[in-house]
């Protein structure tokens, strides 16, 4: 096993700028809201992979679904042949969507890749193409995204001119954002 020292020295030699983290500290193994280094420091989780882990790190059942899942079928991209799994998912999620009318899923990647499917689903359905996004927000690494974020430094620095009709509208808080 390697040391987060050792590994922060790996990061420096091999991993390109703008996929590298301010962090010194590297992920070693997880249980609930807790996650311990690759130096046995133990953390509490406030991330959640961005927020994406809400029943915390190795949930049985999620793990029990995974390896279920595992056994049956890796992988493969819906658009080349689909399978049952996607098409459930998205019936479930066109059941509880608070939209009027039937609703239609698509599953996506990232967070940048919804974005910027969402944009050119609200642009051929409106015939309109400007964005408004709040100041402060963050929205991804793609070049639309980007110009979506609403922190020039560091998303929008040393990539030439942002793709235009993004506006920026103040955060509705009475908090200042920060």
């Amino acid at each position: 096993m390697s040391s987060n020292a050792e590994l922060n020295e790996l990061k420096r030699k091999y991993v390109a700028a703008g996929a590298a983290s301010p962090a010194t500290a590297f992920a070693d193994r997880a249980e609930n809201a807790e996650i311990w280094d690759a130096d046995g420091n133990r953390f509490i989780d406030f991330a959640g992979g961005i927020g994406v882990l809400n029943v915390g790190h190795r949930h049985p059942k999620v793990v029990a679904a995974v390896k279920a899942q595992l056994d049956k079928l890796m992988h493969t991209c819906q658009t080349v042949m689909p399978y049952e799994g996607y098409v459930k998912v998205a019936e479930k999620l066109s059941q509880i969507v608070p939209v009027r009318g039937h609703a239609k899923v698509m599953l996506a990647n990232s967070g940048a890749e919804a974005l910027e499917n969402a944009v050119k689903i609200a642009r051929a359905a409106t015939g309109r193409s400007n964005v408004i996004c709040f100041d402060g927000g963050y929205h991804g690494r793609t070049f639309f995204t980007m110009a979506m974020n609403g922190k020039v430094a560091p998303y929008q620095s040393d990539f030439g001119p942002m793709p235009g009709t993004v506006f920026r509208a103040p955060l509705p808080s009475a908090l200042p954002w920060r």
